[in-house]
């Protein structure tokens, strides 16, 4: 059974375009999915008294149709048939009965303290469950090794970046690689794949690269100063 809530667009969301970024989509997902959480327990900020938190692995999304502001919408997120240690989520976003986004995740349980993970079966919770969504993505994303990678930029993350774990939010990172792009002036993102390796602490200098393979699509991979690899991710445009 998938968990709904209702949204209106917030005013602030759209981007240059008028149109919501990947971003704004995200919180809206993950917004949904801790009201689940909050509904059938545990909760985020239960987990946190147990001194354990989800931590996201991997996320894929497609996007379909662009939302706009005060458009009206219906969020979807429920949790999915899991294993070992990784648990798997997934988000759809529906305006006027019609999908216009869907996303899958990946998420691990770590102990805060000691940074082991909880398995699957270790884990009581309520949360309701449906089928995994089958995107047109790969299941497992890797940048191809014939793309070859610059460095566009260097980043320090900021207070506006991070969450109350004091890293970089995760919803944050598709508009800050976003920014690195030659433009977003009249086009939007369709397709993103994001693999989450390792956390960006307050105050840390991230080093951005991109490649491309082709029209509209791009690589990305950040580097944190101890020289570990933050994220790598791909993002597919499309003209508006």
């Amino acid at each position: 059974m998938r968990w709904t809530e209702h949204y209106i667009i917030n005013s602030h969301d759209p981007d240059m375009n008028n149109v919501v970024s990947v971003s704004g989509l995200m919180r809206y997902m993950q917004d949904t999915a801790n009201c689940q959480m909050e509904g059938e327990k545990p909760s985020y900020n239960d987990l946190l008294q147990q001194g354990r938190a989800f931590v996201l692995s991997r996320l894929r999304m497609s996007i379909y149709h662009p939302l706009y502001n005060h458009d009206k919408i219906e969020a979807q997120s429920w949790a999915c048939e899991s294993s070992g240690a990784s648990f798997n989520r997934c988000y759809c976003i529906k305006k006027d009965g019609a999908i216009v986004a869907e996303a899958t995740s990946v998420w691990a349980l770590l102990d805060i303290k000691t940074r082991r993970l909880c398995r699957v079966s270790d884990f009581e919770n309520g949360y309701s469950t449906d089928e995994m969504l089958q995107l047109d993505l790969p299941a497992r994303f890797r940048i191809p090794q014939e793309i070859s990678l610059s460095l566009v930029g260097e980043r320090c993350v900021e207070y506006q970046d991070v969450d109350m774990n004091h890293h970089i939010n995760n919803t944050r990172y598709p508009d800050i690689l976003c920014g690195y792009l030659p433009t977003m002036e009249g086009m939007r993102v369709i397709k993103m794949e994001i693999n989450y390796l390792s956390e960006a602490p307050l105050g840390e200098a991230i080093k951005v690269y991109m490649g491309t393979a082709g029209e509209n699509v791009y690589y990305f991979r950040t580097i944190r100063s101890s020289g570990k690899t933050n994220v790598e991710a791909e993002i597919v445009l499309e003209e508006i």
